[in-house]
């Protein structure tokens, strides 16, 4: 078939392997770059098949030359379906991984299920002898209460008033108006639920009470604060009490595991990357693209790849720790310094619709969209015909949990 990109609501619903195999191994050459750090050995990431979460997993696989398994909900190419594109990061990682002589385990399946806890908890129990971190960089608007079996569902939304804020469209390249409406009670209870801590520390409790977390344990997930231009709409809405509650998790989880494991729950905030999520949130493409052109001027940007690495070999498992008053890393800190935030919020003054696609930063915002899902690739051909059988058969573990 030929793959070109289909582009629905913003949403890519296709992805080009070929062009998934190139980004990860580029991101995997990244790491080989970078000085080997003294890590984790056993990990387990929940949500490591895309963005921060197979950041994490290419970091610590290659930093810390650690075995790890990962936890993700991704779709499986099936008919003319191509695959989703965590589908392929998680199979290419596998093939490339193989290099490291450890284990890496891909298991495809709800995160939020207590049978998928359940089947991971065995593997781990089987095949390690205990964890000695979790990464949760879960990202899910959709979460299955189990006890109820409701479907409950995340909003993007402010609190008390409108928000107003240009966004992109991605397939039509045009800027437009996007307004979000204020959060009802209910959705901000639903939204904190979907993407609050309450997963995370089930993931935690439930290895903790089967014994199979080590001394020295660790766990982590990411939060964002950002700054001034996007607070409305992310910190200050129904994301920003998500990340709230997730943090609150983090300082109750923290006190417990000192006491059993000398061993942490840490919160780290991240710089802002393009995600699939991005074009959904008022400002933050404009935001990103404002942000991108101050920090490579600067010289201080830093790929997803190069940001969870110093992560974990200078901030989780290094002595270059930088925390905040609420005990949170701040691993964003060149983003949010304050002659960076003040340069950005000045550009972003004199951006328009006519004249936001002709900054570097947009196009490099646009650029990272496209190659998130395989595309914007020099050196593919996307006329060509692309076998997904010939890739399933050749690179697609057989031992794949689905």
């Amino acid at each position: 078939m030929i793959i070109r990109p289909s582009i629905r609501n913003n949403f890519f619903t296709n992805a080009h392997p070929e062009g998934c195999k190139i980004t990860l191994e580029n991101q995997i050459n990244e790491a080989k770059q970078q000085e080997p750090f003294d890590g984790p050995k056993n990990v387990l990431i929940i949500g490591g098949s895309s963005g921060y979460g197979l950041a994490s997993r290419i970091s610590l696989a290659y930093g810390s030359n650690a075995n790890t398994v990962n936890v993700s909900f991704e779709s499986a190419p099936r008919g003319k379906r191509t695959g989703s594109a965590g589908f392929w990061n998680n199979v290419f990682f596998q093939h490339f991984a193989k290099e490291t002589g450890n284990i890496h385990k891909d298991f495809l399946g709800d995160a939020f299920s207590p049978e998928t806890k359940e089947l991971v908890l065995n593997y781990v129990k089987d095949t390690f002898d205990g964890l000695d971190l979790i990464v949760y960089s879960l990202a899910s608007g959709v979460r299955k209460n189990f006890n109820t079996g409701e479907t409950v569902r995340s909003s993007i939304k402010s609190l008390g008033e409108p928000v107003v804020g240009t966004t992109i469209d991605i397939a039509s390249m045009t800027a437009y108006e996007l307004e979000v409406l204020p959060a009802s009670e209910q959705e901000v209870k639903d939204t904190v639920y979907v993407m609050g801590g309450s997963d995370w520390a089930d993931w935690v409790h439930t290895f903790g009470e089967a014994g199979v977390l080590n001394q020295g344990f660790k766990t982590i997930a990411y939060t964002y604060i950002g700054g001034p231009t996007t607070e409305n709409i992310y910190r200050r809405g129904s994301l920003g009490q998500a990340k709230e509650d997730l943090e609150a998790h983090a300082y109750q989880m923290n006190q417990k595991l000192q006491e059993q494991y000398n061993g942490e729950a840490l919160i780290s905030s991240s710089k802002a990357v393009v995600s699939k999520a991005s074009v959904f949130i008022p400002q933050l493409p404009i935001y990103c693209a404002c942000l991108f052109d101050v920090m490579k001027e600067r010289k201080i940007h830093e790929t997803i790849l190069e940001h969870k690495y110093r992560l974990f070999k200078d901030m989780v498992y290094g002595e270059q720790r930088i925390i905040d008053n609420k005990g949170r890393i701040r691993l964003d800190h060149l983003e949010m310094d304050p002659s960076v935030q003040e340069d950005v919020t000045n550009r972003m003054e004199h951006v328009t619709k006519e004249n936001l696609f002709s900054l570097q930063g947009t196009k490099d915002f646009i650029h990272e969209f496209f190659q998130i899902n395989g595309f914007n690739i020099d050196s593919i051909d996307y006329e060509a015909d692309v076998d997904i059988d010939e890739y399933v058969t050749k690179y697609v573990p057989k031992d794949l949990q689905i």
